[in-house]
């Protein structure tokens, strides 16, 4: 994301070495004739929607013939779903036309990944870069009403108003139990 947003050229032959780079650390795998700059055009056409042509020629509709898709040999299963999402974006972005580059969208999030990473790695005291408990926790908790939440809206209606009995029971325990220690 961040080579492609950094990028000063569509056809800089140092941009497009460092986007092929990264396509392939992906684990893209390319078909053993590709053109030198299909592993950058794969990337570029995945993550930036607003580019009218790709290196090398190609084109940047998938059922095109000159498309990159038809220099990979195969495609790694973590980025499938990826892949489809950013397909997705791209085609509605195209029907209303607003050409948008999830590259640029996608760069200051990876920045600050990375930029928080570098720093919990090199400075382990560096207390507001650190992960608490706390806050894993407070997710966890989250998520975990969340779930519940979905799963109880599934019930059937009597096991709902039995589960919502129980939970407000302990509701009201909870609440005496704090009048009970402020006392």
């Amino acid at each position: 994301m961040i080579a492609l947003d950094e990028r000063e050229g569509d056809n800089r032959p140092e941009d497009l070495e460092k986007i092929g780079k990264y396509a392939l650390e992906l684990g893209v795998e390319l078909n053993d004739d590709a053109r030198p700059e299909a592993a950058a055009a794969v990337g570029m056409w995945l993550f930036d929607g607003s580019i009218k042509k790709l290196p090398g020629g190609y084109d940047p509709g998938e059922l095109s013939p000159n498309s990159p898709v038809r220099e990979l040999k195969s495609f790694p299963q973590d980025l499938v779903l990826v892949g489809r999402s950013t397909i997705l974006v791209k085609g509605l972005s195209s029907r209303l036309d607003l050409p948008v580059s999830l590259a640029s969208e996608w760069a200051p999030i990876a920045r600050k990944v990375l930029n928080r990473n570098n720093k919990t790695s090199v400075n382990i005291k560096d207390d507001e870069n650190r992960v608490r408990f706390g806050e894993v926790w407070g997710t966890l908790k989250l998520w975990g009403a969340g779930r519940a939440n979905y799963v109880a809206k599934k019930l059937p209606g009597p096991f709902r108003s039995k589960l919502a009995a129980i939970v407000l029971k302990s509701q009201e325990r909870r609440a005496r139990r704090k009048v009970t220690k402020r006392s």
